[in-house]
């Protein structure tokens, strides 16, 4: 069963009402949703008068508080166990999907497109055979030579794609479209129109037009329990990775975005077209 936190303030300002919420004291509602055989408590804490009692939501929620699925505004007391769920392995889904989503649209309407991944670890070796399938000119940075290597050789014997596997950054820079499923933690020398898709906004300053925000529609019944304050990736994340609803995973985003601007699938496919 997943277990989503929302809190609800319900303080004021006017004497009569404050008078009444300190009589009332704070209030917990818990309500029991289910779809498609997902199960989700959503626990709602009604503050009256500023404060969350966490010693008392604690014992409410019990071994969930280690990865309750909450909003980012909500300030959890990690001393006491409480930890938010984040698991970046759905982003890096969304980022990969619409990664090939685009060049599949594109197809041959831009001629050498120059396609790049930025996975320093390694773990996203099958996009290869998904990328190579849309471009001739596709190049890996990586510390994890070997794996892409043997990957890399792979796509080739299957279908005659010759991919560039490298540790040097500096391949980069002629990267029109760049999806890299590991957060950026270094300066990359990119070019200032590349589009890049990640699961994180980059802890440096990164040259390009940066994604990682996704969005799309919940399918119908999951977005039926879904808590009104949490996103649709979010959810849909936890579901993913928790309610093991791997079919999620080929949803492909509608838009994507970071905390100035969006782009729409579309649009990125213009703006590859134009520049």
């Amino acid at each position: 069963m997943l277990t989503a936190l929302s809190i609800e303030n319900l303080t004021s300002e006017i004497w009569y009402k404050k008078l009444l919420n300190k009589l009332r004291g704070d209030a917990v509602r818990v309500d029991i949703r289910s779809a498609r055989g997902v199960a989700l408590r959503h626990i709602t804490y009604l503050s009256r008068n500023g404060t969350v009692n966490w010693t008392r939501l604690s014992k409410i929620i019990g071994a969930q508080r280690n990865h309750l699925l909450c909003g980012e505004d909500v300030l959890l007391p990690e001393d006491m166990g409480f930890r938010r769920f984040d698991n970046k392995a759905f982003k890096i889904q969304l980022a990969s999907n619409l990664g090939v989503f685009v060049l599949s649209k594109l197809k041959n309407k831009v001629d050498g497109l120059s396609v790049g991944i930025y996975d320093l670890r390694g773990d996203c070796t099958r996009l290869l055979s998904e990328l190579a399938r849309y471009t001739d000119n596709l190049t890996v940075v990586t510390d994890n030579l070997d794996d892409y290597n043997s990957a890399a050789n792979a796509v080739n014997e299957e279908i005659g794609a010759v991919v560039q596997v490298t540790d040097n950054r500096a391949r980069l820079m002629d990267c029109a479209l760049l999806i890299a499923p590991e957060q950026i933690n270094e300066l990359l020398p990119l070019s200032g129109n590349v589009i890049v898709l990640t699961s994180a906004a980059p802890t440096v300053c990164t040259p390009g037009l940066i994604y990682y925000d996704y969005h799309f529609r919940v399918p119908n019944m999951f977005d039926q329990i879904k808590p009104d304050d949490l996103s649709a990736q979010y959810f849909a994340g936890a579901l993913y990775t928790k309610a093991r609803q791997y079919e999620l995973g080929s949803i492909v985003p509608t838009a994507c975005s970071n905390y100035a601007s969006s782009q729409t699938y579309r649009s990125i496919c213009e703006h590859l077209m134009n520049n």
